[in-house]
């Protein structure tokens, strides 16, 4: 066995311990995921603050983003934001997570 690999191998298994025993994939237990089904009687309705802030509660998103056509937007995936999307006359006319 050559020498790189020894080291290799004692490097993993000293990380070996560092690892959840569910594996690195296992949500956090407190983590809030967005239900956009829960906030859908706020389309067909003029968006206003009041108006997102009632559709996030209900949802129980922790973040709003409001979507206007032409508008430039963060396209990182958010599972605790609730995307509100407005037409050019300000009504909302859909919802999306992430």
């Amino acid at each position: 066995m050559s020498l790189r690999l020894i080291r290799f191998l004692a490097v993993l298994l000293t990380a070996l311990p560092l690892i959840p025993a569910g594996g690195l994939t296992q949500p956090a237990p407190d983590r809030q995921v967005c239900a956009m089904g829960e906030a859908q009687a706020v389309v067909g309705q003029p968006y206003s603050p009041e108006l997102a802030e009632r559709a996030r509660r209900a949802a129980g998103a922790r973040e709003i983003q409001k979507i206007e056509p032409g508008g430039a937007y963060t396209t990182d995936l958010n599972a605790d934001r609730l995307n509100i999307e407005v037409d050019r006359a300000g009504i909302v006319t859909g919802l999306r997570c992430g």
